[in-house]
């Protein structure tokens, strides 16, 4: 009687199993120093996408705190890529919502190197890429606020480096003051007589 009753209790209590997802495609991958791609926790757990890690670096892992139906993280969390590059432990630290893995929406992006403040970006995303907002390098003293295309400032915005304010329309990188160029993101030699 007694296994009776307890296989009954088994039958009808609640079950909760961690669902394994598969690994994501080996062809969409991030390589480092070269494509980016899907990076996950080795172990069954969501993908998200990342890009611009270094060559060399190993032990890549993903983590991230929402749900990830099929894979791809989806809607809002916390997420954590992390890895090792010449002795050093680097992460990119994601709050805010996620569409197929990728950022999508309003969102803060931190980079970090053994725990200190690399880069921060917040504000607006879409497919994956920082659209709208602020970008902060404190070891620079730098601040960039404006639009964003491709990666590069691109329409209306304004770099603060220190005490020093340039402002203006932006096309991909290049700011024209007088006769010259202020380049961010890219040399300034790439914007005198090139279609920006």
């Amino acid at each position: 009687m007694r296994r009776l009753l307890l296989s009954a209790c088994l039958l009808f209590a609640p079950v909760a199993f961690a669902q394994s997802l598969p690994e994501p495609p080996a062809a969409e991958r991030l390589v480092p120093g070269g494509r980016a791609g899907w990076v996950a926790d080795g172990h069954g757990g969501c993908w998200l996408w990342a890009g611009g890690i270094e060559a060399g670096a190993t032990g890549i892992v993903g983590r991230w705190s929402g749900k990830c139906p099929g894979g791809p993280a989806e809607g809002s969390g916390h997420s954590t890529v992390a890895w090792q590059v010449r002795g050093q432990r680097r992460e990119m630290i994601y709050d805010g919502p996620l569409h197929l893995g990728k950022a999508e929406g309003e969102g803060r992006l931190d980079v970090t190197a053994n725990g200190e403040l690399v880069s921060r970006e917040v504000g607006t995303y879409h497919d994956d890429r920082l659209v709208q907002g602020r970008l902060e390098l404190p070891r620079a003293n730098l601040v960039y606020e404006g639009a964003w295309r491709l990666g590069q400032p691109h329409g209306q915005g304004e770099l603060r480096v220190g005490d020093e304010v340039m402002s203006g329309m932006w096309e991909n990188g290049c700011l024209r003051r007088g006769d010259s160029w202020v380049a961010f993101t890219r040399p300034a030699e790439q914007c005198e007589g090139q279609s920006t």
